[in-house]
């Protein structure tokens, strides 16, 4: 279904444009959809019971925004069918502050893949919550990246809970310049259950962004891994905090985490706190960090072949993007995060 030609934010437009199976939600409404998919409904409201039972939160930005976002829908992916090409979903902010709230149902055996991009340029203050269930055996794709102004503050914050052989990847990446707080939550909830987030995170100017992945293990023989990527510039403050929490009983589960950072600048600052929370002694589990300042040698290195400083200091930069190759994979969404990293560093 293609929507009435709306006037979209002119530094998005050029990526909205060239992509297919387009949502755009501007404001809580959805302004354009190009999808096809059958196995693919759409629905504006809010499941408050799946809600109730699957994500409750301690997160008082959370529980208002699941009781009364003045915006909602729901994407469900019938059972049985994979989504071949990806859904790429546009959340955009303009004129007026945000509260938005989306769910996602995989259902069994079925799988999709979902790009999202949150987007704003008039400094207002942007609520997100997403929640997705992946049902047995289903699959959930999921990169998000974050791109707002200097004088927004957001609070970004994604939930999903997976049954027996289901499988989440959640990668995102912060890349705005906004005061940010991301919050991102797995639930491990059936065995052979699989969960992964891959954080990348750009802090600059006097800009505070705190980045929190937490994967719960609620079931045995579920796998977690938390990966963090950071680079903190000039006056600003980045802040990583990951648990992996194995509940009682949970047995043969496996919680892994890395964090790995570097530091541009006196006065930037960069934390990374790993937490392992274990309750049972039958289970795999480690962490490791290393923050740093950049590696001198290297850059001495490319700068020696013709590079100037901050083109240097941009290739290493970039060499911290991997976890969205996929997204990398197509040549205007690589273009797109390029000119975004080359604007956090110039």
């Amino acid at each position: 279904m293609q929507t009435e030609s709306v006037k979209l934010p002119r530094l998005i437009t050029p990526l909205i444009d060239a992509l297919t199976n387009v949502v755009v939600i501007e404001n809580g409404a959805i302004v354009k959809n190009t999808l096809s998919e059958t196995a693919l409904t759409i629905t504006n409201d809010m499941p408050q019971s799946l809600i109730d039972s699957l994500f409750q939160s301690d997160n008082p930005v959370v529980q208002h925004n699941q009781k009364a976002a003045e915006a909602a829908y729901t994407f469900k992916i019938t059972a049985n069918r994979t989504l071949e090409a990806p859904i790429n979903l546009f959340i955009i902010q303009k004129d007026r502050n945000m509260s938005q709230n989306l769910t996602f149902i995989v259902g069994e055996h079925a799988g999709v893949t979902v790009n999202e991009y949150i987007y704003g340029n008039d400094g207002s203050t942007v609520d997100y919550v997403s929640q997705a269930v992946v049902e047995a055996a289903g699959k959930l794709d999921y990169h998000g990246i974050v791109n707002l102004d200097a004088a927004s503050i957001s609070s970004i914050n994604r939930m999903v809970s997976v049954k027996q052989d289901g499988k989440a990847f959640i990668k995102t990446a912060q890349m705005g310049n906004g005061n940010t707080q991301q919050d991102t939550r797995i639930d491990l909830l059936g065995p052979l259950a699989i969960g992964e987030i891959k954080t990348v995170a750009l802090s600059s100017a006097k800009q505070e962004v705190l980045i929190r992945s937490i994967i719960e293990h609620k079931a045995k023989h579920t796998e977690g891994l938390i990966e963090q990527y950071g680079v903190a510039a000039d006056e600003s403050f980045l802040m990583f905090e990951g648990v992996g929490k194995i509940h009682k009983g949970m047995s043969k589960s496996i919680a892994k985490q890395h964090n790995k950072g570097v530091v541009l600048g006196e006065k930037a600052r960069l934390d990374a706190n790993p937490l392992l929370l274990i309750d049972e002694y039958d289970v795999e589990a480690g962490h490791g960090a290393a923050i740093g300042q950049i590696d001198e040698e290297q850059l001495y290195y490319l700068m020696s072949r013709g590079l100037s400083e901050k083109d240097a200091q941009r290739l290493i930069i970039n060499g911290y993007l991997h976890p969205l190759e996929k997204l990398l994979e197509n040549d205007i969404v690589k273009k797109h995060i390029e000119s975004l990293l080359e604007n956090k560093t110039a």
